[in-house]
């Protein structure tokens, strides 16, 4: 990996005698793909303040000091030109900072169907029988499946069953918000609860925009609202929302008693915020 040295100079009144620091950086980093900066001579004594490193475009995951050199590993959740400062405690409570560390983000690159080559040579099928065998095996399923159905649709007098009416995505996504606050996870596993409360909205947001919502980024989706939702800062309360997420799920940052609820909260919002007006005057209708 090529890196780009920075020598710059920190001074604090506390240490200003020792602060000499040299940066080590990867010019490029790929979107959410570690990479990770490399800190020499920091001053003795300095603990690694993760929480206080966090920003919106950037996520720590872990910062490890040995000999001497500090290796923070970044997860980075914006593209274009990013900035990176690494903060630090003093024993006596004080903030120190590293010089700032710059490396420009862009997408994984896929590769075309082009750049693939062939190790070996085509080899010349044999006749194969399970085509025929998966195809039995669907189509007997596929009628224990209507006979089922069909039992299911008539009452035992021989009358039809109305079908129960499809709920549409706002209340079926709100029914799974009421059932997450009910289930306790926030109390025991809040990684695993803001795991399920983004979900419920990637789920949600996938069936309002008929969009593949659920295998995209946090960037991704907070563009995609941007620019159906008509007030730009639902945008940013995507944003806002899923990214407070990754930080719980990836870099372990521990939240405050109330952000879990409060968050809910905002999903709620934002799930209100992006149903189309003809749902609303229906709920509204005697």
């Amino acid at each position: 990996m090529r890196y780009l040295p920075l020598l710059l100079l920190l001074s604090t009144p506390a240490l200003a005698q020792q602060a000499s620091w040299q940066v080590s950086a990867s010019s490029s980093a790929v979107l959410a793909a570690e990479s990770v900066v490399v800190y020499r001579g920091a001053p003795s004594g300095l603990k690694a303040d993760l929480a206080g490193s966090h920003t919106g475009d950037v996520v720590v995951v872990d910062a490890v000091e040995k000999d001497g050199l500090w290796s923070w590993t970044l997860l980075p959740l914006s593209t274009g030109a990013l900035s990176f400062v690494a903060n630090f405690k003093t024993p006596d409570g004080h903030t120190v900072s590293a010089p700032a560390a710059a490396f420009t983000v862009s997408v994984a690159r896929l590769p075309d169907d082009a750049d693939i080559s062939d190790i070996k040579g085509p080899l010349r099928a044999r006749p194969a029988l399970w085509p025929w065998l998966l195809a039995a095996a669907l189509a007997w399923a596929a009628w224990r499946g209507w006979k089922r159905w069909k039992a299911r649709r008539t009452a035992p007098d021989g009358s039809p069953i109305a079908a129960a009416p499809v709920l549409p995505p706002e209340e079926v996504a709100a029914l799974a918000i009421a059932e997450l606050r009910a289930s306790g996870l926030w109390e025991n596993d809040q990684a695993a609860y803001y795991l399920r409360l983004t979900d419920i909205l990637r789920v949600y947001l996938e069936a309002r925009y008929g969009e593949p919502v659920t295998a995209m980024t946090s960037v991704e989706v907070e563009r995609l609202v941007k620019a159906r939702a008509k007030d730009l800062q639902i945008g940013g309360g995507v944003r806002e929302l899923l990214s407070r997420a990754d930080l719980v799920k990836f870099a372990k940052a521990k939240p405050g008693p109330e952000e879990g609820p409060r968050d809910a909260d905002l999903a709620l919002g934002l799930i209100k915020a992006t149903t189309p007006r003809v749902y609303a005057q229906k709920e509204k209708a005697p």
